[in-house]
């Protein structure tokens, strides 16, 4: 599966043949058969895989009980980042195959995900409004994609972000180090600002 990630991601789906991952993975062409069926089904565990992954680490943090509404915001925007920060590859898999997505079970997969990620965000929200931290009637699908999609963006745009802040583009290390907790800092900082409820809300 990793290296099939890896292939995908470089070479896209449809240019990557099983052979090309049994040499990379060092395996059998057969043993892929044998254990997905065909490069499709390889393609669904993978995304299977990485999504129920990351769905479960945000369930634990939205229904952490020793937790404040804004620390749980605060670790989901944590969370999601380094989520893709430790798997590139993937996200580069899942921006490409989302700009075709001719396969209705990873449509599927990639539109849970996002509902899924939304009720959760949305879940977080509505405990700290009724405790009075947040405010009320807060749009969190407007939300979600501010977030979420600063996040992907933010990846999608490394090279230039490197630019920006004189860092080599192959520099992943300082890239990671520079850019990404500003990343995290500035989200939290806007989510805040905007769920937080003011005196002059009161």
């Amino acid at each position: 599966m990793e290296a099939a990630v890896q292939l995908f991601a470089a070479n896209s789906f449809d240019n990557t043949s099983v052979r090309d991952i049994a040499k990379a993975a060092d395996v059998n062409v057969a043993m892929i058969s044998y254990y997905f069926g065909s490069k499709e089904k390889l393609l669904e565990a993978i995304f299977t895989k990485h999504v129920t992954t990351i769905r479960t680490k945000l369930e634990e943090i939205v229904f952490a009980s020793d937790m404040a509404p804004e620390d749980k915001i605060g670790h989901i925007i944590d969370t999601y980042i380094d989520a893709i920060a430790a798997n590139r590859n993937f996200h580069l898999l899942m921006v490409r195959e989302q700009g075709v997505m001719k396969n209705q079970v990873l449509y599927e997969s990639v539109r849970s995900m996002k509902t899924k990620n939304s009720m959760l965000l949305k879940s977080a929200i509505k405990a700290g409004a009724k405790t009075g931290i947040f405010k009320k009637n807060v749009d969190v699908t407007i939300l979600a994609l501010t977030v979420f999609g600063t996040i992907n963006q933010a990846f999608n745009t490394r090279r230039y972000l490197c630019e920006q802040y004189r860092i080599a583009p192959d520099n992943e290390e300082e890239f990671l180090k520079l850019v990404i907790p500003r990343l995290k800092a500035h989200l939290k900082t806007i989510v805040k600002s905007y769920l937080l409820v003011q005196e002059s809300d009161k």
